[in-house]
Formats: C-alpha cells, structure tokens, sequence
C-alpha cells in the first residue's frame, strides 16, 4: 500500500466522522421541532419504552394508519432509525431531499425492488434500526391489516429480533383521506422483542407467510379492539 493511500485513510475517517456528527445533529434537531409540534396536536403518550432494546440491530414493526405515523415512531425510539418511503414521495420538491436527509429511503411497491432490501440489510448489518409497516400501506379504517413478506424476509435472513410497535388512534388524529390532523390524542405502545431466527438457505412462502402472521399477531396485541383485524368471515 502507497504512503499517499496510508496518509489518506485518517483522513477519510475524520471526515465520515464529522459527516456522521452533523447527520446526527440535524436528526436530533428535526426530532426535537416534531416531539414539540406532536405534542400540542396529538398529546402523543409512550408506554412500553423499556421495552426497546439498548442497541441494534433491530426491526421496529408497526401498523400504518396515518401519514403521522413514521414520525411518531421516530420521535418515539430512543435509537435514530431508518425508513422505506414510496418512491413517488422523493421526487416532491424540499420533501424528497428532506426525507433522504433523515434516513429514509425509497422503495417501489407492488413490485419486487433489490435495492430496497440491499439499503435494509446494510442498515441492519451495520447495527442500526429499521421502522417497518409490514402492511405495506395504510390502512383505509384504522384496522390492521394482512402484511406484505418485506418484514419477514429481512427478519429471516438476518436473525434481528423485531419489536412490535402499535400506534392507537392516529387515524383519527389524521386519516388516509385527511389533508389537515384533528386534535385527537395518539398513543404509541412498544412490546417486546420477538427472537427471529436466522435462515440461511431459500425462504419459502409458507415461511414467509407463517413469520409474517406472527409478526402482526405480536402488533394486534398491543392494538385496541377497534383496531385489530376484522374478523375473518
């Protein structure tokens, strides 16, 4: 190895380092404007934060019934996580840059999209945290509905344990078909970590399916009655 490529290295490292800092300041600072503006909305209250693990990695499962949401969540952890946005969301000016600048990132859905999952695995495999909504979309009634594989699959072929997490009542607080919130109060719940074990070799979709129940089933028990699944006719 050349002198110039030894006496660079430090030099690379430091400034991943500051990067680093700054990234984690501007999250700090967007989550601190959020936590006071949720709390003159929302009133959001927090049980079960014991419950999060010290470090990652890790999965935080969670129903979707509100575009509130991922934010809620964020301001929720005490771990800084990262998040699967649609796509159509970053091409929006100031808000694409944004939520790239906060640790989210795109995925194409109805369809299956690679790089997503190559992004969420080097999230895990580097310690951190993944939010999730195993639904894949918002509920249209605030029920928790039947879950895409994407939570399974990344469970599976990395062995991280998944938290359930519940949001109640935010799609009150602001629907699917809502353009501006109501004042209605939103609580988060955050249950204990479900153990996933590592598998290696080809995930089948009955693995996949029985996983993904499982998953749900550990979110439904942290939802109120009106928010559990419809029952099955």
């Amino acid at each position: 190895m050349s002198r110039s490529v030894v006496a660079s290295m430090p030099q690379a490292s430091a400034r991943r380092r500051t990067v680093d800092f700054l990234s984690g300041l501007w999250y700090l600072g967007w989550k601190l404007v959020l936590s006071g503006l949720f709390k003159v909305l929302f009133r959001y209250r927090i049980e079960g934060r014991s419950n999060e693990p010290e470090r990652g990695p890790f999965i935080a499962a969670a129903n979707h019934a509100s575009a509130i949401d991922p934010p809620m969540i964020g301001l929720v952890l005490r771990h800084r996580a990262a998040y699967m946005a649609k796509v159509e969301l970053f091409s929006i000016p100031i808000l694409g840059p944004w939520l790239r600048s906060v640790g989210v990132f795109p995925v194409r859905r109805g369809q299956p999209d690679r790089g997503a999952v190559r992004h969420s695995l080097k999230v895990l495999a580097d310690g951190g945290v993944l939010v999730m909504f195993p639904e894949g979309t918002r509920s249209p009634d605030g029920r928790l509905q039947d879950p895409e594989p994407g939570a399974a699959l990344l469970a599976l072929r990395t062995g991280v344990p998944v938290v359930p997490v519940s949001v109640v009542n935010s799609h009150r607080a602001m629907s699917k078909s809502s353009r501006l919130p109501g004042l209605q109060q939103v609580k988060v719940i955050i249950g204990r970590p479900l153990p996933v074990p590592k598998i290696e070799g080809r995930l089948d979709h009955k693995l996949l399916e029985e996983w993904g129940r499982r998953i749900m089933a550990e979110i439904a028990k942290l939802l109120p009655e009106d928010q559990k699944p419809s029952p099955k006719p």
